[in-house]
């Protein structure tokens, strides 16, 4: 196993004192400038579904849509009863 021990509450100090005797001062400031300059986007709350897309979606289970929050689908309305065919063909 490769499992590290979580230690409690490590001080920021000893922290960047560990990354600067590791990688040297001029990384571990390197490192901190370019996150802090780094533009971040917040996640995409607005999507659109196309028709596509829908036609997509109805193709899946009920087990499927209920795994991605998705109502059951409606009946099939194509839905054929062979019991009843069967009985007026014989």
């Amino acid at each position: 196993m490769n499992a590290l021990p979580i230690e409690p509450n490590t001080p920021l100090k000893d922290t960047l004192d560990d990354l600067i005797s590791d990688y040297g001062l001029r990384h571990v400031v390197l490192a901190l400038l370019s996150r802090l300059a780094k533009r971040t986007r917040p996640p995409d709350t607005k999507v659109e579904l196309r028709a596509k897309d829908v036609r997509q979606l109805d193709l899946l289970s009920d087990h499927l849509r209920a795994d991605l929050g998705l109502p059951p689908a409606s009946p099939c309305r194509t839905y054929v009863d062979l019991h009843a065919l069967w009985i007026r063909s014989h």
